[in-house]
């Protein structure tokens, strides 16, 4: 026989519940957080786009002031006219901060460092071909570590030059005098096409892989640590650990090299998983990853543990592990690039670790960076690796013994 409902006592067990959450000042600070940051954060991830203009030749982005470099393997006075229009049109359209390198080599490896979005080569003969009455191709290669920011880049160099080669084309139609002219040198004087960073790419989830794996590694590290130590504490087996004959900081490396393992056993199968299921290539030194991942979960332990020590609950540590992981996964150019949100969520964004081991992991797997070139993003990790572990350790300790 089903048993009835007894409404008055599942009011008071409602009543009971919700006044504990009143009580928990800090569990309710972060239980209305989240919908505010949630909401706020997506409102800058999805900017008003501007709108482009054929009429007056304005381009609309989302994406302002990217850095670009031209490359000029053509001195002559047209190629020289041409690349000062570019330069002047990104600056008035606010598209681009073009600076100019001395050959392709040199564009490409700052290009792999992350300093620039696209390089502009205008090869030799350009100069040449236009003088001739034939069309002119200008080449491109952008950062493909990011195809969203890539496709871009890409169109928006197009758009300019397409601006330039109109204003070229009414030039030329008012100077016809009768005689032969090539018609597509009137149509399309000006071409863009596209050198690739890296050949036999098989699938947009190139570029997605190592953002996931990294994502994966520190988020689950963070979650991990802060949700056994917790548990560990209202179960009471943490008592257990304590009083036994060992030091606080065994406790915590135990838990460090736990969640270390953990984190790359998930990441190694995020990795294989995409490269039998969606033909992810790796280019790189699974040495190199394998040093980054390490890197990228210790930096958020030390978080795990930090959060852990200052929240009361098991529900508390979930709360704030969870305010922090989930803003992460937008803001730190895993899911959307990062260029495209306000200048001062840029800076939130690049100030956490999963942004550096994102973008190292990507530069090995997809560009077969050395470990010299990914060197800025390890040593951004030792550091923070540094700095969370020395507050993390004191504060685990003072916590223990409450």
């Amino acid at each position: 026989m089903a048993e009835s409902i007894t409404w008055d006592l599942a009011l008071d067990i409602a009543r009971r519940d919700l006044l504990d959450l009143w009580r928990s000042k800090m569990l309710l600070f972060f239980f209305i957080l989240f919908p505010i940051l949630l909401m706020s954060m997506f409102g800058y991830i999805y900017p008003p786009m501007p709108k482009s203009n054929p009429n007056t030749g304005s381009i609309g982005t989302a994406f302002p002031n990217l850095p670009v470099t031209l490359v000029r393997m053509d001195d002559g006075q047209t190629a020289n006219s041409i690349a000062a229009q570019f330069i002047q049109i990104s600056k008035q359209q606010r598209l681009f901060i073009v600076s100019e390198s001395a050959s392709y080599e040199a564009a490409r490896n700052q290009l792999v460092l992350g300093n620039l979005k696209g390089i502009i080569i205008i090869p030799q003969g350009f100069s040449d071909a236009l003088a001739a009455g034939q069309p002119a191709t200008v080449q491109v290669t952008v950062d493909e570590t990011n195809p969203t920011t890539a496709s871009v880049v890409r169109s928006e160099i197009s758009a300019v030059f397409n601006i330039i080669g109109s204003s070229m084309s009414t030039q030329n139609i008012n100077n016809m005098d009768g005689g032969r002219v090539n018609p597509a040198f009137i149509m399309q004087p000006i071409s863009v096409s596209n050198i690739p960073l890296i050949t036999g790419v098989s699938s947009s989830f190139q570029f997605l892989a190592p953002g996931f794996m990294a994502l994966t590694v520190i988020t689950g590290s963070l979650q991990g640590v802060a949700t056994a130590i917790s548990r560990e504490k209202e179960q009471g087996t943490m008592d257990g650990l304590l009083v036994a004959p060992i030091s606080h900081r065994s406790i915590i490396l135990g838990k460090v090299a736990a969640q270390t393992v953990r984190g790359l056993i998930q990441g190694f199968l995020i990795l294989g998983l995409s490269m039998v299921l969606f033909g992810v290539q790796i280019y790189g030194s699974p040495i190199i990853m394998l040093i980054v991942m390490v890197l990228g979960t210790a930096s958020f332990v030390g978080v795990g543990i930090i959060m852990t020590a200052i929240a009361p609950d098991q529900e508390t540590a979930q709360m704030m592990t969870l305010i922090l992981q989930f803003p992460m996964m937008f803001i730190s150019g895993i899911l959307f690039p990062i260029d495209q949100l306000p200048g001062w969520m840029q800076y939130i964004g690049k100030a956490m670790p999963l942004y550096y081991a994102a973008d190292a992991l990507r530069k090995v797997i997809i560009l077969n960076a050395s470990l010299a070139a990914i060197m800025p993003d390890m040593l951004i990790l030792i550091v923070y690796t540094f700095l969370t572990m020395t507050v993390a350790i004191p504060l685990f300790e003072k916590a223990m013994r409450r």
